[in-house]
C-alpha cells in the first residue's frame, strides 16, 4: 500500500504537481509556437539543455557530483540531443495534439514493459485495461489526417514516428530513473549539463547560430530552458519527494489535456472531433493503466513529457 501522506504534504504535493503539469502544457504549446516562428529542432535543443544547464548547474555542483557520473552520460545520451530533436522534429511534421499524446503514451508503455519483461513484476488487469484505452486513443489520433497543414500524408506518419522514439528514450530514462534510485532533481541538473556539453560543439561546427531577432530566442530560452528543461522538472521531482512516486505520477496523464487546452487561447490550435476523441481515450488510458493500487518500490517511474 502507498504511504499516508500529512495534510500540509499532500496540499504541497498536488500543487507542485500542478505547477509541473502547467509547465510541461506549456512547453509543449511553446514548442509549437517556435516552430511557426521558424526555429530549428536544433536551435530548440541547443536552448533546452543549455539554458537548463545554466540554471540547474549550482545545484548540481552542490549535489549532483556524488551521483555515479556514468549513469548520468548514459541518461543523458537517452534524453539528450537525441530526444529533443525527434521530439521538436515531430512537431515540424505532426499536429500538437498528437505530441502530447504519442509521447506521453508510449514512455508509459516502454517502461511497463520493462517493469514486467526485466524487472519480473506482474501488471495488474486494471493497468491492462488503461493501457488498452491508452493504445486506442493512439490510433485514433495517429487516424487523422485532418484539420491542420501538418496532418496530411507521410509526413504526419514521420511526426508521429520521431514522438514515438522520444517517447521510447524518455521510457527507458524513467525505468532507470526508478531502477537506480537515481534523485530526480540532481539527476535532472546532470542530464541537462552533460546533454549541453555534447551538443554545444556539435551545434557550431555543423549549423552556427541564425541571424535572428533577439526576443524571439529570450522567449524560448524561457520555454525550452526554464519551464520546459528545469522548472517543470524540478516541481514534479519536488512532487515525488513529498506525494511518492505513485501518486505523483498521476499529474503526466494531466498533460495531454492541459496542452491542448492551453493551445486554443496561446497558439489558436483548435483540434477537431477525431483529436478530441483520441485525447479523451488516451488519458483515461493513461489515469487508468497509473493506478494507485500498488505501492511497490520499483513500480512504474513517472514519465513527464510531453515531457516531456
Amino acid at each position: 500500500m502507498t504511504e499516508p501522506v500529512s495534510p500540509l504534504r499532500l496540499v504541497a504535493g498536488i500543487c507542485l504537481g500542478l505547477l509541473a503539469v502547467t509547465g510541461w502544457g506549456l512547453f509543449n504549446v511553446g514548442t509549437e509556437i517556435a516552430q511557426a516562428q521558424g526555429f530549428r529542432p536544433q536551435d530548440l535543443t541547443l536552448l533546452r539543455y543549455g539554458v537548463a544547464a545554466l540554471v540547474l548547474l549550482p545545484w548540481f555542483l552542490w549535489r549532483g557530483l556524488r551521483l555515479d557520473q556514468r549513469r548520468l552520460i548514459l541518461m543523458a545520451l537517452l534524453v539528450g540531443p537525441a530526444f529533443s530533436m525527434s521530439f521538436n522534429l515531430g512537431f515540424r511534421l505532426a499536429p500538437l495534439a498528437h505530441a502530447v499524446v504519442i509521447g506521453p503514451g508510449t514512455s508509459v508503455m516502454v517502461a511497463l514493459l520493462l517493469v514486467r519483461l526485466v524487472d519480473r513484476q506482474q501488471i495488474s488487469a486494471l493497468r491492462m485495461v488503461g493501457l488498452a484505452l491508452l493504445l486506442a486513443g493512439l490510433i485514433v489520433i495517429g487516424a487523422d489526417r485532418g484539420g491542420t497543414a501538418k496532418a496530411s500524408g507521410l509526413w504526419a506518419v514521420a511526426g508521429d514516428l520521431c514522438f514515438v522514439v522520444s517517447g521510447a528514450l524518455w521510457g527507458v530514462f524513467s525505468w532507470l530513473l526508478g531502477r537506480w534510485r537515481m534523485p530526480p532533481v540532481e539527476t535532472t541538473g546532470g542530464v541537462a549539463l552533460y546533454a549541453g556539453l555534447m551538443f554545444l560543439p556539435i551545434y557550431l561546427l555543423v549549423w552556427g547560430l541564425p541571424d535572428a531577432p533577439h526576443l524571439p530566442w529570450l522567449q524560448q530560452a524561457m520555454v525550452q530552458g526554464v519551464i520546459g528543461g528545469s522548472g517543470a522538472p524540478a516541481a514534479f521531482a519536488a512532487a515525488v519527494v513529498l506525494l511518492g512516486t505513485g501518486r505523483a505520477s498521476i499529474f503526466n496523464a494531466l498533460v495531454p489535456p492541459s496542452a491542448v487546452l492551453m493551445a486554443i487561447p496561446v497558439a489558436g490550435l483548435q483540434p477537431n472531433g477525431l483529436q478530441w476523441l483520441g485525447v479523451a481515450l488516451a488519458t483515461i488510458g493513461l489515469i487508468t493503466s497509473m493506478t494507485l493500487t500498488t505501492g511497490r518500490a520499483r513500480g512504474l517511474p513517472p514519465a513527464p513529457h510531453a515531457s516531456r
